[in-house]
């Protein structure tokens, strides 16, 4: 890997409009510059468009609904060492991008192919008592995140940095898998190397917990998960949820 290699971010989007300013703000933050953003949107009848090109992100629109869909076109674009997919109601500390590198340059890191940060929570449209639900619920994620590393499905999403060689050996995303998708995608990226949660900190939107439940939401992946990998299909969508604005 070179000194200083290129991060492609890859961010897909549908009216993310709400969310997507923090999540750029906080990537023109790094500490770590030698990067690219790639925005794949699907038409979104919001401001999330303006609001990318306005950050001078690249932005490409897709027909076609489907997170897979806009993944795997933004990959087309992606170039560097290092591939990152993020959702859009991400926000991540300054120096994530500096870590990432330093540690997937360590030689004994030679064998990771995806690092993730550990998770915080986003408050944003969240209320007080909220807020503390989610602050545990977020720590528990993080254990179970790094146990399942040892496994064949790593519980990777919402913001994973990939070695790019290891991506292509991987493939694309299997875009008839609407929710669900990156387990399928980093069972496969998993065959080629090991996981790793690194200090540096993302934080996470729980907005879809708090509006349709957290049995309600975790029963949605559940079934998911095992459309993904027992037909390898899943073609329901998240229902856009917008924040107030």
């Amino acid at each position: 890997m070179i000194k200083e290699p290129l991060i492609s971010v890859v961010i897909p989007t549908y009216n993310e409009g709400r969310y997507l300013p923090d999540i750029l703000k906080s990537i023109d933050a790094q500490t770590y510059k030698n990067y690219k953003v790639v925005i794949a949107d699907y038409n979104s009848d919001d401001n999330t468009q303006k609001i990318a090109k306005e950050h001078g992100a690249e932005l490409v629109t897709i027909r076609k609904r489907g997170i897979s869909v806009a993944k795997n076109k933004g990959l087309k674009l992606s170039r560097g060492d290092i591939t990152a997919f993020i959702d859009a109601d991400y926000i991540l500390s300054q120096t994530l991008f500096k870590s990432v590198v330093r540690t997937f340059s360590d030689p004994r890191n030679e064998k990771v192919v995806a690092i993730e940060p550990s998770v915080r929570v986003n408050n944003k449209d969240l209320n007080r008592k909220q807020r503390a639900k989610f602050k545990l619920m977020s720590r528990a994620i993080n254990i179970y995140k790094r146990l399942s590393y040892y496994g064949n499905v790593p519980a990777a999403y919402g913001c994973v940095f990939c070695r790019s060689d290891a991506v292509k050996k991987a493939g694309n995303f299997n875009e008839n898998i609407q929710i669900s998708e990156d387990k399928e995608f980093f069972s496969r990226l998993r065959v080629h190397g090991k996981f790793l949660m690194i200090k540096d900190t993302a934080r996470m939107s729980y907005r879809r917990h708090a509006k349709d439940g957290i049995l309600h939401t975790e029963l949605l992946y559940f079934y998911s998960t095992m459309a993904a990998f027992l037909v390898k299909k899943f073609g329901r969508h998240h229902v856009p949820i917008r924040g107030k604005n």
